[in-house]
């Protein structure tokens, strides 16, 4: 039986829809920081820069912001990367979208640009069509601004925002997950947006949380609840909220090691979920017999069970002695990583059997120096980065000694500026951060072919 033209016509439609809604679907992104709204730091989906390959990495391409004498560098924004753009924040206030596979050169030009409110020290978030940032308070007000822009730019060189929000003095990146835009305020609260924006062209969030005293560390969304450290504890709120403005936490960890004398605090970080537990690092700068750095992991049914505000840890683990984790932790494949001053360093996601922990190895880059990036995992690789123009990659299970070294380095900009969380995605990395030239800049790179 022969279909009627029509029919045929939208069949072919509805199956060329379709499969380019799957190929949409399964175009390999990393739309916020640390890859997921589980903040896992891990991208499970790279096939090509694996183990056996990073050796081969090679420089493809700078990709260059306007310059800007004072504020040139791009110090904690890290690319987030959709489709074929790579959207970053500048210490400068710019948005910039810049090419994510290259541009034929070996230097790249901004796509388009937006002028934020103030400087942005936070990874921008992609999702449903737009691109959301915050920027650094004002000095005069302490106001900074959550913006959320199109991602496919507006046509012009420079675009200004679909909506905003005033956010105080915020440090902490944009969280999307379900529609809805997560984020930590400088006044210590947890603020819920519909992601889509209000129908205005300034929003005021759907529910707040508080978290009684400020921290910059991005939000996380797994298991129906959203997870937030303040400067001494772990809180987890109903991702949806409780129907009122003011929603109260259903569980929250004790005060982190030292926060009873004011030498211990949760510093950057924010929290890392995987399955049920959920993790995050504090430091003690008082710390006894140089037990500066703590790893904390929580079972996030068993404090909900309990619905406590006090709730204690599964386990506690340490970096080596008088070394600090002040980032985020990834987790991949049952090993947890955390980027420390000297060194980065794993450790078993599950435990050791016992209430306290070591690490399971740990991996340099040659020198001493910080870094605010947390570590990122991609095909097998772990990369870690310090504010002296370094990038490593090292093998993701280990070498099998404690001490191991980088199965791949690279130095940007010697000695220049600060070094942002590497991102692995589509067979490249990208790493934002040293200004040169007073240009903001990211680095790509791509194997030799």
């Amino acid at each position: 039986m022969r279909l009627p033209r029509l029919f045929t016509l939208l069949l072919a439609v509805a199956g060329t829809l379709a499969l380019t809604g799957a190929a949409q679907a399964a175009a390999p992104t990393w739309p916020q920081f640390g890859h997921d709204a589980a903040k896992s730091g891990a991208n499970p989906d790279e096939r090509t820069i694996t183990r056996r390959t990073v050796a081969g990495l090679t420089l493809d391409y700078v990709a260059f912001g306007p310059a800007d004498p004072t504020f040139g560098g791009i110090s904690q924004s890290s690319p987030a990367v959709a489709g074929n753009v790579a959207y970053v924040g500048t210490d400068s206030g710019l948005l910039l979208a810049l090419p994510a596979t290259g541009c034929g050169s070996d230097s790249c030009a901004p796509l388009w640009t937006a002028k934020l409110t103030n400087g942005a020290h936070t990874t921008p978030a992609v999702a449903g069509g737009l691109v959301f940032i915050s920027s650094a308070g004002s000095v005069d007000n302490g106001l900074g601004t959550l913006a959320a822009f199109r991602a496919a730019g507006c046509g012009r060189a420079t675009c200004t925002p679909v909506w905003t929000a005033p956010v105080p003095n915020t440090g902490s990146s944009p969280t999307v997950s379900g529609g809805i835009l997560y984020i930590v305020s400088g006044d210590g609260r947890l603020l819920a947006f519909t992601a889509a924006g209000c129908g205005r062209s300034t929003c005021a969030p759907l529910w707040t949380g508080n978290l009684k005293s400020s921290s910059n560390g991005a939000p996380a969304v797994a298991n129906g609840l959203v997870y937030a450290t303040s400067q001494e504890r772990l809180v987890a709120f109903r991702a949806g909220g409780c129907g009122l403005r003011t929603c109260p936490p259903v569980w929250a960890s004790r005060p982190v090691a030292g926060s009873d004398t004011g030498s211990g605090l949760i510093q950057d970080a924010g929290p890392t979920v995987s399955g049920d537990k959920v993790y995050f690092p504090s430091v003690d700068f008082q710390a006894p017999d140089g037990k500066a750095g703590t790893v904390y992991a929580y079972s996030s049914s068993a404090c909900l069970s309990a619905q406590t505000l006090e709730c204690t840890p599964l386990w506690v683990a340490h970096p080596s002695d008088f070394d600090s984790i002040n980032t985020n932790l990834t987790v991949s494949d049952g090993i947890l990583y955390g980027s420390a001053t000297g060194f980065v360093f794993a450790f078993d996601a599950n435990g050791c059997g016992q209430p306290v922990c070591g690490f399971l190895w740990f991996g340099g880059l040659g020198v001493s120096a910080g870094t605010g990036a947390a570590p990122s995992v991609a095909g097998g690789v772990v990369y870690y980065t310090q504010n002296v123009g370094r990038i490593g990659g090292f093998d993701a299970g280990g070498c099998g000694e404690l001490a191991c070294d980088p199965l791949w380095s690279a130095v940007t900009q010697p000695f220049e500026a600060f070094m942002t969380t590497p991102v692995i995605v589509n067979g490249r990395v990208y790493v934002a951060g040293p200004a040169v030239g007073g240009q903001p800049t990211m680095w790509v790179y791509h194997l030799a072919k």
